[in-house]
């Protein structure tokens, strides 16, 4: 009988471990790169430069402002999430990896 236990605890432990080996691999360099917004929205980030480090630098433009803000971010890719800094977003790619949907906002691979 303890032995059952003990076969049945190590299974336990090991099905979550298994599992979680299933999320969908993400080719991170699909995102290196310069990334410019290409739609019209008053609250966006101008552009996106994605690095092979992990970090990210972001330009931001207020539309009849002359301020530009840099920031600095790490992000992280799994599975359609992108997290940059602690913004999340849904992600996908079109016209052959030129396009990046960003919560449904177009951006441009320069």
């Amino acid at each position: 009988m303890n032995k059952l236990l003990a076969i049945l605890g190590i299974l336990v432990l090991l099905v979550p471990v298994g599992l979680s080996g299933c999320e969908e691999k993400v080719d991170i360099e699909q995102f290196i790169g310069t990334w410019v917004y290409q739609g019209n929205s008053d609250l966006h980030t101008d552009s996106f430069i994605f690095y092979t480090n992990g970090s990210v630098h972001c330009i931001y433009h207020w539309p009849g402002k002359t301020d530009i803000l840099y920031q600095w971010n790490q992000y992280t890719i799994t599975n359609n999430r992108l997290k940059i800094g602690a913004s999340v977003y849904e992600y996908s790619f079109s016209d052959n990896h030129q396009k990046l949907l960003l919560n449904g906002e177009v951006y441009e691979k320069q």
